[in-house]
């Protein structure tokens, strides 16, 4: 099974589920992203499903074309886009104040994880093409 991707400005964007402490939440404009190394959600957008910086937590930076900002790590319980998923997963948590409206940003970590194809002849991503 394979997930069409939405491209918006020729970039290529998903809809992706987390799932955290039992609750899960869907997010819209989720970037693919093989130029970073790491994922990252929007904080404001994940608060309500309980993921919110604890004392526990890990601070980082990440740094990109858009700047550079502060972020925690969070270990959720699992991301998904179609029939790509991740359990145990280890993400960035940050404010994304990029310019443009974007909920969070698939990195290599999970495309790598996953074993993601993407086929942007037919304008896809799934395990397979």
């Amino acid at each position: 099974m394979t997930l069409n991707l939405k491209i918006i400005n020729n970039l290529p964007f998903v809809t992706m589920k987390v799932e955290y402490r039992d609750k899960e939440k869907s997010l819209d404009n989720v970037l693919i992203d093989t130029g970073s190394a790491s994922s990252i959600l929007k904080a404001e957008l994940v608060e309500d499903i309980g993921i919110k910086l604890e004392p526990e937590d890990t601070i980082g930076s990440v740094r990109g074309v858009g700047g550079s900002e502060f972020v925690y790590i969070k270990n959720i319980d699992s991301l998904s886009i179609g029939n790509l998923k991740v359990e145990d997963f280890k993400i960035d948590i940050g404010e994304m104040d990029y310019g443009f409206d974007i909920d969070a940003i698939i990195g290599m970590d999970f495309l790598q994880r996953t074993g993601a194809v993407i086929d942007l002849d037919k304008g896809t991503i799934g395990k397979e093409i």
